[in-house]
């Protein structure tokens, strides 16, 4: 194969991907559609699909099964996900609404047919005898458990106990031997402060000092200490949590890529790109903002000492971002924390 024969196949080759890319990004896309107009008539059509008539609710969870079948990204599946706890909530409601008497039982036919059944009815105003075998005989037809005969578990005749009352001495404590407890002062006792709190507040201000984006890892990492490496994560969560702080991946050969394409689809790196997770400040989320379709995110983070010790090695840390908190005795000589 000379050289022009290869420049063409690999021309072949990346036409190839880029037509696949397409593909999968228009297949996404009408997913994405079929999972938000499903949900969209599931929340207008909800007191329909309540009546216990109604067999919408199931048709709704058999188009998000077909649906499913062509999910292979994360958001498409939080998409299938919300429309399943939508399901399972108007099935709830559904299942709480029905009586007896409604969906098409009528328990006065059913007594009515029952009577009958056993032979019992009027005959010159009398009652006859109800035949109660025929009904055991057709309920044994759906059951495997067989009838057995009633017997009396126990002794027949039962000794009763008789209650003891046993004399207590009442101890008499020498007030010679007895302490007096140590009298505590207002100026004995030292205020503790909520040390969450305050380190919380210590992060957010490393954070507004920097004013820049910084990697997660060199925020976070202390080399000195594995413990205050996991609370620094705590603390940094609370951040995150109240929508003041951001975890962005950020292709670092283009930091000023954002979260999403010129689509509006989610960013999806490069093959090979050097992708660091980066943390930033950002402004608290309004009410509105939530309503307009903010969602909250939440992720797991699990370190281990020998993950600890290479984010150090990976990242060369040699020192931490975060000051190393001085641990303090829970009691000093002569003061209580209260």
């Amino acid at each position: 194969m000379d050289v022009d024969q290869s420049r063409v196949f690999n021309e072949e080759e990346e036409v190839k991907k880029r037509e696949e890319k397409e593909r999968i990004k228009l297949e996404k896309r009408q997913v994405r559609q079929g999972y938000r107009s499903l949900i969209a008539t599931t929340e207008a059509n909800r007191k329909e699909l309540m009546n216990p008539t109604n067999n919408g609710l199931l048709e709704n969870v058999e188009k998000a099964n077909e649906l499913f079948k062509k999910v292979f990204g994360t958001n498409e599946a939080t998409m299938d996900a919300r429309v399943l706890v939508n399901a399972a909530d108007l099935g709830v409601q559904k299942a709480k609404q029905l009586r007896m008497g409604q969906g098409g039982f009528d328990e006065n036919e059913y007594v009515t047919r029952l009577i009958s059944k056993m032979g019992g009815h009027e005959i010159d105003n009398e009652q006859q005898a109800m035949d109660w075998t025929k009904v055991g005989k057709i309920a044994m037809k759906w059951s495997r458990k067989v009838p057995t005969m009633d017997f009396l578990l126990g002794p027949m005749a039962v000794e009763h106990k008789t209650r003891t009352m046993a004399q207590r001495t009442r101890v008499v404590r020498d007030p010679k031997a007895m302490r007096k407890p140590q009298e505590l002062r207002e100026e004995d006792i030292a205020r503790q402060e909520n040390e969450t709190t305050k380190n919380v507040m210590q992060v957010n201000n490393i954070l507004e000092e920097l004013n820049r984006k910084v990697n997660l890892f060199e925020l976070v990492i202390n080399p000195e200490s594995f413990g205050q490496t996991v609370e620094n994560i705590f603390y940094l969560s609370f951040l995150v949590r109240d929508g003041k702080a951001s975890i962005l991946e950020v292709d670092m050969a283009d930091p000023n890529l954002g979260d999403v394409d010129e689509d509006g689809e989610p960013w999806v790196p490069a093959e090979g790109a050097n992708v660091q997770p980066m943390v930033e400040l950002t402004e608290v989320p309004t009410a509105e903002d939530y309503q307009g379709g903010l969602l909250k995110k939440q992720m797991v983070l699990e370190i281990d000492m020998a993950t600890w010790r290479h984010l150090i090695e990976v990242y060369g840390i040699r020192r931490t971002l975060i000051p190393t908190r001085v641990s303090r005795e829970a009691q000093e000589k002569g003061k209580w924390y209260g």
